[in-house]
């Protein structure tokens, strides 16, 4: 197969109908490694809450909502391009041109189904990196000593680094309104924002 043929396949019918959103998510991902915008974003969202959907457990794998929605939504869809490719590459030298395009309106939904399942499987090994109850759940940062690690600390944004157990964290944190705190500066943690999830701090 050669690579006119190749592309061709992967923006034709039904192939890009995975092709383009992996694309897509693939070059999100890359941006959020970087910038880190889809977390920042998606802070207060839950794309793939599960538990609490009666049935779903039999339809989709759990694992994908222990994994960052980037990770998932890359995964599945990269899979599902290449059940696509080959489906509509042997679809085409069996079928004719009118019976192809049936075949390959009916393997959308069995390929995504099948993707996911695939999905699950391959990323199955990495949930223990994804665990926040086996993470930063464990470690109480209420009390602790920090230092301030953005250029500075406002009402509405800043960070700060704590180091525990040889272990260094970085937590999104704020101060009160009139304090002026800025990089370098120690300060202790005082409370949490359960709505932010961003901790409170005040100046040592």
């Amino acid at each position: 197969m050669v690579l006119n043929e190749f592309v061709s396949y992967m923006i034709s019918f039904p192939t890009n109908f995975f092709f383009f959103p992996f694309m897509m998510f693939l070059l999100l991902m890359l941006v959020d490694l970087i910038f880190n915008v889809v977390e920042n974003a998606t802070a207060d969202m839950d794309f793939f809450d599960l538990d609490n959907i009666p049935g779903t457990g039999l339809l989709l794998p759990p694992i994908l909502s222990k994994v960052p929605v980037m990770v998932a939504m890359c995964t599945s869809f990269f899979i599902a391009t290449v059940l696509s490719f080959y489906s509509d590459y042997h679809v085409n030298n069996w079928l004719s041109s009118e019976l192809a395009f049936v075949a390959d309106i009916i393997s959308i939904p069995i390929v995504s189904y099948v993707a996911l399942v695939i999905s699950a499987w391959v990323l199955k090994p990495l949930e223990p990196f994804f665990d926040k109850s086996k993470t930063f759940a464990q470690v109480n940062f209420i009390g602790l000593k920090a230092r301030v690690y953005s250029s500075k600390v406002t009402s509405d944004m800043g960070e700060v680094m704590v180091m525990q157990s040889g272990n260094e964290y970085l937590l999104d944190a704020v101060c009160e309104q009139n304090n002026n705190i800025k990089y370098g500066d120690e300060v202790v943690i005082v409370s949490r924002d359960s709505q932010s999830r961003r901790y409170v701090i005040v100046k040592k």
